[in-house]
């Protein structure tokens, strides 16, 4: 009996040898034996189940596609955008669409012998769609019912090239391995063709590489074209002037012809190029460009300053600064001119909520909190004190019983940076660059008793330690909202963080607060340019302060300096050759304004540093102009400020 059972073992045994060869060790090949209409995958001998039976289809064969890519050691993707199935592996890219009897072999098209398709959400591919790319011998045993898959496995050469742009005759280039193999057997040889740690002349290098693996196995070769550049040259400097010889105050026209071999001048410095000179003899002007890499290039030239005069530097000043741009006057002599008397008007619900005390960050809380509903402004100005970087929210909660919605209309964000005064006068030239533009009108929906995260160009903003965030915004309401001003560690979910986080107190220096009729009209009808003249704004006596309260604490608020308050001036009567220009009296002063609707900064380049310093924003032309000038005082300078109406001095020719 024991001989009988034996002999059936090994019967067995033989016809599952016949069926599955088993690979023997150090065999060079892979083997994938598929048994016809099953799951079974025997891979070298070792037993896998796809997840779709081989099936047959109008005399061609399929199969699973991700099963067999694991087989062959790679995997597959699908691409969204083109409809197309990825099978890839080592070098080999193989593209399939459903339905369709096109594919590509790494880019090449050519022709199924049947069409892919979708079986149980499995992707099924012709199993001769395999053979070419992989180099297979196919063979099949009809009795036996199974087909046989034997190929040679190889390593993948792949290699990338450093630096990305190479000149002739001066990179070090350098070969970064990325060499492969699929079964993770070591590379232990390889052959280069091509290859250079300089190239002495630029063109086109094709640089190629095979790798063998232990088994003595070589790849199929891998291939890089590499660009080689001619030598980096310096770019080269130059520039002209309309003459050669100027009288004092004669206006200099500059003209840059600098060019460079690539036309990447990164860099330009001028040295002693005023647009005008008021002192007799030479002045040398010297022109600097850098480009990319470094490289410089330098031409100076020498003109000639006659010992006569053409405008006086005031004069010239006036006439030729330039609008966004500063010069200087005897600040003193300012307070003697006569004022340009006018009246505040309220136009439109507008309710401003300043939150700007406590103005350094010194931890985490809630900075102030109130409930508003129309149109609301928002003013945040913060510097972070703290060691962790922070982000400050507009969490907008919905006390109501019904949805509500908040619409942004515009944001003006300014920094992170490291000064008050930069941050201060860009979010006010992005604000006032908004109104320009069409709104954004960007509604958030917030259910019945939940908050969300409104403004959220001030919280995309993380501010580490040291830097300031300045924001003017405006929304509107559908309803009462209560608006939060709330601060956390930057990496928090500050709506987790809510509940948690106590209301702080102010700083007993800077301004927080609600203020209502925060939108400021001012009509001239005087005419204004005849005679030098000044207009007094955001002090604390002609320029009424905005009147509010601390609704956390009751305590009645004064707005200092009008800050968020949005003025709009009308100027009807403005006389032909009128220069306008603004001349801060408190101090430092950065900001912008809308002249015209068009965006003046005060200045350009860099701030007005005191009462000694002009801004230009506007000059009238032959005839009498309506002059509208639109702004709000910027965060982070000082305050008050006067606007200046000079007549211009006359043009000589």
């Amino acid at each position: 009996m024991g001989k009988k059972v034996s002999l059936v073992a090994l019967v067995a045994l033989f016809l599952f040898a016949m069926a599955v060869p088993v690979q023997a060790q150090g065999q060079l090949q892979d083997q994938l034996v598929l048994i016809q209409k099953t799951n079974q995958m025997y891979h070298n001998g070792k037993l896998f189940k796809a997840s779709q039976p081989l099936t047959e289809k109008k005399g061609v064969t399929y199969v699973a596609a991700r099963s067999i890519a694991e087989r062959l050691y790679g995997n597959v993707v699908y691409d969204s955008k083109l409809k197309e199935y990825i099978l890839t592996t080592g070098q080999q890219e193989l593209r399939y669409k459903a339905g369709s009897t096109a594919y590509k072999i790494n880019g090449a098209s050519t022709k199924l012998d049947g069409a892919p398709f979708v079986q149980q959400g499995t992707l099924m591919i012709p199993l001769r769609s395999l053979l070419k790319p992989y180099g297979m011998k196919i063979s099949s045993n009809a009795e036996q019912k199974k087909i046989t898959l034997d190929w040679t496995v190889k390593p993948v050469a792949a290699f990338a090239v450093s630096p990305a742009t190479i000149y002739a005759g001066e990179t070090e280039v350098s070969y970064i391995d990325k060499a492969s193999h699929p079964k993770g057997l070591l590379i232990a040889d390889e052959r280069w063709e091509g290859q250079a740690s300089t190239f002495d002349s630029p063109g086109a290098y094709k640089v190629t590489r095979w790798v063998q693996d232990e088994n003595g196995v070589w790849s199929d070769p891998f291939s890089v074209n590499v660009v080689v550049k001619q030598p980096n040259l310096p770019p080269v400097a130059n520039f002209t002037t309309d003459k050669n010889s100027y009288k004092m105050g004669e206006m200099i026209h500059y003209t840059d012809h600098s060019t460079d071999d690539e036309n990447k001048i990164k860099k330009t410095e001028w040295t002693n190029n005023a647009k005008g000179f008021f002192t007799p003899g030479p002045q040398t002007i010297t022109l600097k460009v850098t480009d990319t890499h470094g490289a410089v290039g330098e031409f100076s030239k020498t003109i000639m300053i006659e010992d006569e005069t053409l405008y006086s530097k005031q004069d010239f000043d006036m006439l030729f600064t330039e609008v966004g741009d500063k010069y200087q006057i005897d600040g003193a002599s300012v307070l003697k001119l006569p004022t340009v008397s006018y009246e505040l008007s309220v136009v439109g619900q507008q309710t401003l909520i300043r939150s700007n005390s406590p103005e350094h960050i010194d931890e985490e809380g809630i900075y102030y909190s109130d409930t508003a509903s129309g149109n609301v402004r928002f003013l945040t100005h913060n510097q972070n004190n703290r060691a962790n970087p922070v982000r400050i929210y507009i969490i907008a909660t919905n006390e109501n019983a019904e949805e509500a919605t908040v619409t942004e209309e515009r944001v003006g964000v300014g920094g992170p940076a490291p000064y008050v005064s930069q941050t201060g006068k860009a979010a006010v030239g992005n604000y006032l660059f908004g109104r320009t533009q069409p709104s954004l009108n960007k509604v958030t929906k917030i259910p019945a008793g939940e908050s969300r995260v409104v403004l959220s160009k001030l919280s995309d903003v993380k501010l580490a330690q040291d830097r300031v965030v300045t924001m003017y915004s405006d929304v509107s309401t559908s309803a009462p909202i209560k608006f939060s001003v709330v601060v956390v560690d930057a990496d928090k979910d500050v709506l987790a963080e809510l509940p948690h986080l106590q209301q702080l107190p102010r700083d007993g220096k800077h301004v927080r607060g609600t203020f209502h009729d925060a939108n400021r009209n001012i009509h001239v009808l005087d005419t204004i340019g005849n005679e030098p003249a000044r207009m007094i704004l955001a002090d604390k006596v002609v320029d009424s302060r905005l009147s509010g309260y601390d609704v956390t604490t009751g305590d009645i608020m004064s707005n200092d300096g009008n800050n968020g308050a949005y003025y709009v001036l009308r100027l009807y009567n403005v006389q032909p050759h009128t220069l306008i220009l603004l001349n801060p009296r408190g101090g430092h002063y950065g900001g912008a304004f809308l002249v015209n609707n068009k965006l003046v900064y005060t200045t350009t380049t860099t701030i007005l540093s005191n009462a000694n310093d002009v801004g230009v924003l506007y000059r009238t032309g032959d005839s009498a102009e309506q002059v509208t000038i639109a702004f709000t005082p910027a965060s982070g300078s000082n305050l008050p400020f006067n606007l200046l109406f000079l007549p211009l001095p006359e043009l000589k020719y």
